[in-house]
């Protein structure tokens, strides 16, 4: 008995082990160790399934809520696609709110408003060419006092891109967060070195050519 109820018990971690891995939707999964619970007939194995049950149940109880952080990550999205070639600057415009407060990149400048971030997407929108963003990674923010997700967005990436007037290429590691309002970006925030990369794509200067008479 002692054997049958220990290969049993091994039986049922790895098909919980296969469901874990085959299924993504976690309310599919509760409902196949329900139906596994009706088809068993021992006590033990019934009370070990109940206990797994129960233990999940809870924990799927427990999953944040990430909605708001997935409809505000689409518009922050729309918003650095706006920067890749070919460059949106209307929508741009469209997704910016007119009281936005903006963590600018560049050295000594801080927080600023919306003239000055609808500056900063001219300068870029129309300096630089075959701009591309590639994000390695997007998170929930987090309320400071909760720990929970408040809906804001974070992303990390790379930009790449050449300067127009000089054809220098850059590529720029990066960080971005957003906090959202009604469809408009309310607060956001850059971290990349700004001025490293324009001193990085300017024009070479021109050297003068010394004419000697003979």
């Amino acid at each position: 008995m002692g054997i049958r109820i220990f290969s049993s018990t091994n039986f049922i971690i790895l098909n919980l082990t296969f469901y874990l891995l085959l299924y993504s939707d976690k309310y599919h999964l509760f409902n196949t160790l329900v139906k596994t619970y009706n088809n068993l007939t021992s006590k033990t194995m019934k009370k070990l399934l109940m206990i797994v049950v129960v233990f999940f149940a809870f924990s799927c109880q427990n999953q944040p809520d990430l909605s708001l952080y997935k409809a505000n990550k689409e518009i922050a999205e729309k918003w650095l696609r706006t920067y890749e070639s070919p460059s949106n600057y209307k929508l741009f415009e469209s997704l910016v709110d007119k009281n936005i407060i903006f963590q600018s990149p560049q050295y000594g400048v801080g927080e600023v408003g919306y003239n000055e971030i609808i500056a900063q997407a001219k300068y870029y929108m129309n300096g630089f060419e075959n701009v591309t963003f590639t994000a390695r990674a997007w998170l929930p923010g987090v309320d400071e006092t909760t720990l929970k997700s408040d809906g804001s967005v974070r992303v990390y990436g790379t930009w790449k891109g050449n300067s127009i007037a000089s054809g220098k290429a850059f590529s720029l590691d990066s960080y971005h967060y957003f906090s959202v309002k009604d469809g408009k970006i309310v607060q956001s925030g850059d971290y990349f070195d700004a001025t490293g990369m324009v001193l990085a794509t300017q024009a070479d200067p021109e050297t003068e050519t010394e004419v000697t008479e003979e």
